[in-house]
């Protein structure tokens, strides 16, 4: 069992090590309170699966951290409609009062996404809805673009 395990897992990283990706930068707005949030993620693109990683900075007044599985039924194509499933995490929470504390995993959030994608040569500019259901549940417009590496 565990040479499987390890096997599974340096395949893994190997496939993802030869995928095509790039960052993912985005700015997105929370439908539930309007404040603003910045996105900084890696984005590593599969077919007919792509996965998403991002660090959430604003999101619910802290740090969040989330990973996403994306579906991309059309493949590559210049428009690309998508379907994400995801969860993400609390990791730091942003007090007036006290500042900055450190709070792993105090919420966490199942998140479905449903978006767009644009391909211009490389860059593939974006925009989606993502719902959070969680502790607090709101949903959120996101637009960025995937920099290629």
């Amino acid at each position: 069992m565990r040479r499987l395990v390890v096997g599974l897992v340096v395949i893994s990283l190997i496939s993802f090590g030869l995928a095509r990706g790039g960052l993912d930068l985005a700015v997105s707005r929370s439908l539930a309170s309007g404040s603003y949030a910045g996105r900084l993620g890696f984005y590593f693109e599969g077919r007919p699966l792509a996965v998403r990683g991002d660090l959430i900075l604003g999101e619910g007044g802290g740090l969040l951290g989330g990973v996403d599985l994306l579906w991309r039924p059309l493949g590559d194509f210049f428009a690309e409609p998508y379907l994400g499933f995801g969860v993400s995490t609390v990791i730091a929470r942003n007090d007036p009062a006290s500042g900055w504390t450190m709070d792993v995993g105090a919420a966490s959030y199942a998140v479905a996404t449903l978006g767009l994608a644009l391909r211009f040569g490389g860059f593939r500019p974006y925009a989606d809805f993502s719902y959070s259901y969680g502790a607090s549940p709101y949903g959120r417009v996101s637009v960025g673009i995937v920099w290629p590496w």
